[in-house]
């Protein structure tokens, strides 16, 4: 059993873009990293993988994750009401 790591008092998520092609629908997954310990990039890279691995079909079916324009988009969206040009290329930057 790995040992437990008690880095501060958190207990640590974040959220993932996704889309459904067939229904438009699009939004935020809440995904869990655990609880005290401050996850790593490594961490973060691994967890978004065995989500779409293992859970999302099961969780949303139909889903898949945002390409980096498609989550620029919505995020600007969402947050100021309009949509603005993407800087950089297409492809998410390595982590």
């Amino acid at each position: 059993m790995k040992d437990l790591v008690f880095n501060g008092p958190a207990d640590f998520n974040m959220e993932v873009f996704v889309v459904n092609d067939e229904t438009e629908q699009a939004g935020k997954v809440t995904i869990g990293l655990g609880i005290f310990e401050y996850p790593s990039k490594e961490k973060v890279k691994a967890r978004i993988q065995k989500f779409v691995d293992e859970e999302m079909k099961e969780a949303i079916p139909g889903f898949r994750l945002m390409t980096k324009t498609e989550a620029w988009e919505h995020a600007m969206l969402e947050k100021t009401g309009t949509r603005f040009a993407m800087a950089g290329g297409k492809d998410w930057d390595e982590i």
